[in-house]
């Protein structure tokens, strides 16, 4: 017999299974975990089977009264990446046993999902979804809209061009899903403890002077000494990190969902219907359905909106705000428009603003760990969240390819309140809206711009946005206009960025890298704290750049680097501009007192001279020998270029001859008006980042975050010429790799044989039918005439290569397998030349 289903339950409190729940915290326990929702829940259970027993959970109502408790209960195991796939095909394994584990029932039932489509570009984005759910093995398939109706009877299809079935998702009382987790922590040692409301952090230094580090949470009833603490506190989740000194970047937005009384033909067994392009969700529900929406126009909340005992609470819904979707619904489901609407409801999700969720151990705190920032997935997600931080916090390190959802992935200055609330506006809308390609965010830009910012924007430049900083990404040049047109296929900036592309390896081009993090390394230590922290060997000459890594215990890689000898007692790091706050703090955390870690991205500007014209270009501004012999490749000098004094490295992006060079912020403007001028007899173009991205990928440089991250060591990553193999066991991780087992993957080129299809990331690559590994980046290469990239060939050594040497694969894209190549050496050297194999 089917349980029933039960929404919206306020009756649920951790007494039942526990009456000491109701009394104070304990003194101490080796764990705390704030907030007793389904993911502080699901931390804690998955914290206690890895014999973290000596738990405490700490709900400052009840269980699940946040935000778990007024979800429509969706789950569904198919979501937009790999990891996040993973992560929610766990959690609704997990929900699909979690009565029998708890003795709780919780409505699981497994009706599947069904997402449709109003348009043809709407379907090529559910057919990347179809080729993402069966690289995981998930049940999944498309239908025409002729097949609809049969699926769902109760649809219009007339409109719809067709829609993709996913057999596997089901439905959950998210309440009772909830309250059960917590049980099942229960009934493994951890305690509940509800009505106590968290008021502090007790913060102790680190070793060596370095980040301070949790010792307690303080409570209204007294405090907790622990080892770890975990902000889990949903949409409080940024008030209660604050409490430390942590800053959080996610904003609590208002989310409505309609009931009706009984219609004909809702029937359980409908599947949950996605209509994406029209913002709306319906789910079955006692005879009846439920009407959900994610519309455009979100309507932030800050939680001085929200009152401080607000639990199993909801707003006044707006339904003139409602109304637009509910519209849309009635067009989907003619049904609903003679239906009598029951209950409205309005209450709060908090929302991030990439849209991806936060996971991991904070920057400027030790020990204080987060899982919150949803956007309204909590339940989707909420189990396999759990048992990855849980995972991290065992391990020391993520075991899943953290790096979209890293907590330190975005600026401090991104956790600003007026920014996170205009920015939510976007944010609640943009989970059912059109996932583009590239696609930029529309609200709350200009939050970080580079010196050059108005320069560069009357030149023609189209901005993105990356941890706030708005980035040139391409320059709009005759009857192109500087707005992005998306598409799955060739945008419209596809021709102007070939034109940047040739300039680069032809000639002579223009990179704008002002948003680079960079940071000074330097005191009387500083040699031994970048011995300890990065993997090669950095005792160099002063003047010498050394490409390298930085690892976790585990040995993963958590940010790849340039690091430049500037004297004897200081470097000068170069990572990227999404990993300014993690290596910011991650330096200062492993490195003693007698080494400061200074943050200059602000003070330094960096423009990037790239191109087999580029000595040419800096001769005519300079007296400096830039000759091989004088300024080799990897070497940095001081020297004068134009009016500005610079630090200029050989090193290039590109592939290509090249420098970046470094002014202080108040000179760049010159040294960008005198690049140009002196550029111009030479046919100087400005690029952007999807050049450069294009120029990198014919390379076979890696990029950290897609290619490479947290969880995967430098042999997997094509990163072993980093590690100076006689430091081994003298810097952060190298115990981990001395007792590593073989490579588990292999990353390789992949070149397509089309040249028109285009790859971006997580395409699945098959030989022989047979699945054998995923792009992990792609671009255009306009050098090579197609699309190129690198590939993850999953297996042990001597099976990855053997697929590498027979080389012919299949990239399957939107549902369509494309003719490949794999190779062993990047398909585009240097001087230009396509290599063997290609």
């Amino acid at each position: 017999m089917a349980s029933e289903e039960r929404l919206l339950d306020a009756s649920l409190t951790a007494t039942d299974f526990d009456p000491s729940a109701a009394e104070g915290p304990p003194a101490r326990a080796r764990a705390v975990v704030v907030g007793g929702g389904i993911i502080g829940a699901s931390v804690a259970y998955h914290l206690a089977r890895l014999g973290w027993t000596d738990t405490v959970v700490l709900e400052r109502s009840r269980v699940s009264s946040g935000t778990s408790w007024h979800a429509a209960g969706l789950m569904t195991r198919t979501r937009g990446t790999h990891m996040q796939t993973e992560i929610a095909s766990y959690s609704r394994d997990f929900y699909r046993d979690l009565s029998a584990l708890s003795g709780i029932e919780t409505g699981y039932y497994p009706n599947g999902s069904l997402s449709v489509a109003r348009t043809d570009e709407r379907l090529t984005e559910l057919r990347y979804a179809l080729t993402l759910a069966r690289h995981h093995g998930l049940p999944a398939r498309e239908l025409a809209p002729d097949e609809i109706a049969a699926v769902s009877p109760i649809l219009a299809a007339d409109d719809l061009t067709g829609g993709v079935l996913f057999l596997d998702d089901a439905t959950v009382n998210p309440g009772w899903a909830a309250y059960a987790t917590a049980k099942a922590a229960f009934d493994v040692g951890v305690r509940v403890v509800e009505g106590v409301r968290v008021t502090g952090f007790r913060l102790a230094s680190g070793p060596e002077g370095g980040a301070p580090r949790v010792t307690a949470v303080e409570t209204d009833r007294g405090a907790v000494e622990c080892e770890v603490a975990v902000v889990a506190a949903g949409l409080w989740s940024r008030d209660v990190a604050l409490l430390a000194g942590a800053r959080l970047a996610l904003h609590p937005a208002e989310h409505y969902w309609a009931r009706t009384e009984p219609i004909e033909g809702a029937d359980r067994d409908l599947p949950i219907v996605r209509d994406l392009d029209g913002s709306i969700y319906v789910r079955h529900y006692r005879a009846g359905l439920v009407v959900g929406a994610f519309e455009p126009d979100g309507r932030p909340r800050t939680t001085a909106d929200i009152p401080a005992d607000f639990s199993f609470g909801r707003f006044e819904p707006d339904l003139e705000h409602f109304g637009r979707p509910l519209a849309r619904a009635r067009e989907r489901v003619p049904a609903l428009a003679e239906a009598r609407f029951e209950h409205y409801l309005c209450a709060p999700e908090s929302f991030t603003p990439d849209g991806n969720f936060l996971l991991g151990e904070t920057a400027e705190v030790a020990g204080l760990f987060v899982a919150a920032g949803m956007n309204s997935q909590g339940i989707i997600l909420g189990p396999g969240v759990g048992r990855a931080l849980a995972e991290w916090i065992e391990e020391g390190a993520p075991t899943v390819d953290a790096a979209e959802v890293d907590v330190r992935r975005f600026s401090p200055a991104q956790a600003n309140a007026g920014y996170l609330f205009e920015r939510t506006r976007e944010s609640l809308g943009r989970l059912y809206a059109m996932h583009w390609p590239h696609q930029q965010p529309g609200t709350a830009r200009g939050l970080r711009r580079v010196p050059l910012y108005d320069r560069l924007a009357a030149a023609g430049a189209v901005f993105g946005e990356t941890a706030g900083w708005e980035r040139a990404m391409w320059y709009a040049t005759g009857s192109v206009r500087p707005k992005y047109v998306y598409s799955h296929g060739r945008q419209n900036w596809f021709e102007v960025v070939a034109e940047e592309h040739r300039a680069a390896r032809e000639g002579v081009a223009l990179f704008d890298l002002s948003s680079f993090a960079k940071l000074r390394l330097e005191g009387p230590t500083a040699l031994h704290a970048a011995q300890r922290v990065f993997t090669a060997d950095l005792d160099r000459p002063p003047g010498a750049v050394v490409y390298t890594s930085m690892l976790n215990s585990s040995g993963g890689v958590e940010l790849d680097a340039t690091v430049t000898r500037l004297c004897e007692d200081a470097f000068l790091v170069v990572t990227s501009a999404a990993a300014q706050n993690k290596a910011l703090h991650w330096l200062r955390r492993h490195t003693g007192p007698d080494t400061v870690v200074t943050d200059v991205t602000s003070a330094l500007g960096v423009l990037s001279v790239s191109g087999p014209r580029s000595r040419d270009l800096l001769s005519g501004l300079t007296d400096a020998d830039l000759s091989d012999a004088a300024f080799p490749f990897l070497r940095a000098r001081e020297i004068d270029v134009g009016w500005a004094t610079v630090l200029a490295l050989r090193v290039s992006f590109t592939g290509e001859l090249g420098w970046e060079l470094y002014a202080p912020a108040e000179s760049l403007p010159v040294l960008y008006d005198q690049l140009l001028a002196a550029g111009a007899p030479l046919g100087l173009r400005l690029a952007g980042y999807h050049a450069l991205d294009g120029l990198r990928a014919e390379k076979g440089f890696v990029h950290w975050g897609s290619d490479v991250g947290p969880a995967d060591r430098p042999d997997e990553a094509g990163l072993e010429a980093t590690v100076a193999r006689d430091k081994l066991g003298g810097f952060i991780g190298s115990a981990a790799l001395l007792s590593a087992g073989p490579p588990r993957r292999r990353l390789v080129p992949i070149l397509l044989d089309d040249p028109e299809p285009v790859l971006y990331h997580g395409e699945s690559v098959l030989q022989d039918g047979r699945l054998v590994g995923r792009v992990t980046s792609g671009a255009y290469g306009h050098t090579l005439g197609a699309a190129v990239g690198l590939a993850a060939i999953a297996g042990q050594t001597a099976a990855t290569d053997e697929v590498v040497a027979r080389a012919a694969v299949d990239v399957e894209i939107a549902g369509t397998r494309v003719p490949a190549r794999l190779g062993d050496r990047p398909f585009y050297d240097p001087d230009g030349r396509r290599l063997r194999g290609s």
